[in-house]
């Protein structure tokens, strides 16, 4: 028999398209160098490789990031390619902290992920399993091309990738967390392992939605001299992307707020544009991509199709000029679980509940004498033990409602396994707002 411990297992409960210590704001950020050579080697990365290589560290502001020599001292001199990576980690963790108020608790890691994504693993354990939602940068690419002819570009590879790594944090683990992607979009990697250094064609651009719930694929990218220079160092031209910013927001969130909502998550001053990053990526006679897909360049259409696409990109609105915000907080699913939101709802609970119930591994249990069934005192204790966490959750405004059920008819005598079953509802989101309008002759 196994060792006893407390196990526990989301169930999605259909809800249709229809419409302990609190470790929820703790983010990990993931920078895969697999296509740097000599990483550790070159000028900056031999200063830094001491304190970073085969290291998680812990930040919690950016001045421990620039102490152990991430900085952006070069980049502000007009040589970026000078910085660890052109700048690029520096310029995240610098939107990490500013959007999550100046302070917080960042992992992070570089790890050649090439072969497989176990450094996300790794930095869940050296964090003790508190890291909530992680960010990962790549230079691998997101799009895949089978052949020409193909319709559609496809993205299951990565994403599901990821999707197998997370799940095996919430499964052998029990330390759930969301990931959000910003990969290399310039380029369309085919199947003999070739790139092609020229368009991504947005009309080829595939669906996300694929079934993978703890993954949010990210777009865009500030549109600044600054970020088109990092860029385009970079031999494979991947964009530099906005996961800072996403896993700040995350911080500074609540569990139920979407970094979609528009009234808590202005991006302004942190973008001072935005683009995509993709359209074609051979640099012209100034060394920049020939183009970037301006987001001022893409249609309404285009946009809403990204968005149906399962992607989670910056965005402007009419009426709030100079002013970014992220379309929403879509996952890669299309389930219960289809946004970051409810996926952070249902770990939080996860990790809490779990924390309450683990004292109660191998503890006795009292059965009724004239059933040999579990007595109706154990049932109410561990139902209130359950309903005391996600009540506080309710309190919190972090969900809707619950239910708990500890079944009267279980036999632990025969089984010595306990049976509890929760539920949650969960807040909604106005995702969209329908407005009809007329004019009337009176009231």
């Amino acid at each position: 028999m196994a060792l006893g411990n407390v196990f526990m297992t989301d169930l999605d409960g259909n809800i249709g398209t229809g419409s302990p210590a609190s470790t929820e704001k703790v983010c990990g950020l993931l920078f895969d160098i697999s296509q740097q050579t000599n990483f550790w080697t070159s000028e900056k990365g031999s200063e830094v490789a001491g304190v970073l290589k085969d290291s998680v560290i812990e930040l919690n502001s950016l001045d421990d990031a620039v102490k152990i020599g991430i900085t952006n001292e070069n980049t502000l001199d007009g040589k970026p390619e000078d910085d660890l990576l052109c700048g690029i980690p520096y310029y995240h963790i610098n939107h990490f902290f500013t959007a999550a108020g100046g302070s917080g608790r960042l992992f992070i890691a570089f790890a050649d992920c090439s072969s497989n994504w176990n450094a996300i693993i790794d930095m869940q354990k050296a964090a003790v399993g508190v890291i909530s939602q992680f960010g990962v940068w790549t230079e691998q690419t997101l799009w895949t091309c089978s052949n020409a002819e193909s319709p559609l570009y496809s993205i299951e590879s990565l994403v599901t990738d990821l999707q197998s790594t997370a799940e095996s944090l919430a499964n052998n683990y029990n330390a759930p967390a969301s990931i959000l992607l910003c990969a290399n979009s310039s380029r369309i990697r085919t199947e003999v392992l070739e790139l092609i250094p020229t368009e991504v064609l947005l009309s080829k651009i595939p669906p996300c939605i694929i079934g993978a719930r703890y993954v949010t694929v990210l777009l865009g990218q500030g549109l600044d001299s600054e970020v088109a220079t990092m860029q385009a160092l970079l031999e494979s031209t991947t964009p530099v992307g906005c996961v800072g910013a996403a896993l700040g927001c995350l911080t500074r969130a609540s569990v139920a707020e979407s970094i979609g909502w528009v009234q808590n998550f202005d991006l302004a001053g942190y973008f001072p544009d935005i683009e995509f990053g993709f359209g074609d990526s051979a640099l012209n006679d100034e060394s920049r991509l020939t183009s970037t897909s301006k987001y001022s360049s893409l249609s309404s259409f285009e946009l809403d199709g990204l968005d149906t696409k399962g992607y989670v990109f910056l965005v402007k609105y009419t009426g709030l000029e100079g002013h970014v915000y992220f379309s929403g907080d879509q996952t890669c699913s299309n389930g219960d679980y289809r946004t970051i939101a409810r996926n952070r709802a249902i770990n939080k609970s996860r990790r809490s509940v779990r924390a309450t119930l683990l004292p109660y591994v191998n503890s006795p249990i009292k059965v009724d004498p004239a059933t040999g069934y579990l007595s109706s005192a154990q049932s109410v204790i561990f139902s209130n033990l359950v309903s005391d966490i996600l009540q506080s959750m309710v309190n919190a405004e972090e969900i809707s409602g619950f239910t708990v059920k500890v079944p009267a008819n279980q036999n632990v005598l025969q089984t010595d396994t306990l049976l509890i079953q929760y539920s949650l509802i969960p807040i909604g989101t106005a995702k969209a707002i329908n407005v009809t309008e007329s004019l009337a002759v009176k009231k």
